[in-house]
């Protein structure tokens, strides 16, 4: 079974995966791998090797270092300016609410920390 770390790389794998537009069987052709090593590494349940992560990098065009974060740094900016631009357009009894809901997402996150 696979670790935490694990998960998260396959998270990350099927992310630039799927945002390259390509199946799990045709990254496994072109990675010359079973599709099968694909899928299980996307979902945490096998440790993909660093080679195979290194080829994988290479066909995705994906720099190795961004499988080990969780979010692309660039993605983050522009998650805060959509945030920031639909709140523009809320209420203020809309801005309490998610307030409220915002506050009490990351009390309870900081909680399982």
């Amino acid at each position: 079974m696979g670790t935490n770390l694990d998960k998260q790389i396959g998270a990350r794998l099927r992310h630039f995966r799927t945002k390259a537009g390509l199946t799990q069987a045709q990254l496994a052709e072109i990675a010359c791998c079973e599709t099968s090593t694909i899928a299980h590494s996307e979902i945490g349940k096998n440790r993909i090797s660093l080679t195979l992560l290194s080829k994988i990098s290479e066909i995705l065009q994906v720099e190795l270092y961004k499988f080990f974060i969780p979010r692309d740094p660039e993605s983050d900016e522009k998650t805060l300016k959509s945030i920031n631009d639909l709140l523009k357009t809320a209420s203020k009894n809309q801005l309490g609410l998610i307030y409220d809901t915002i506050s009490n997402i990351l009390d309870l996150t900081n909680i399982e920390k």
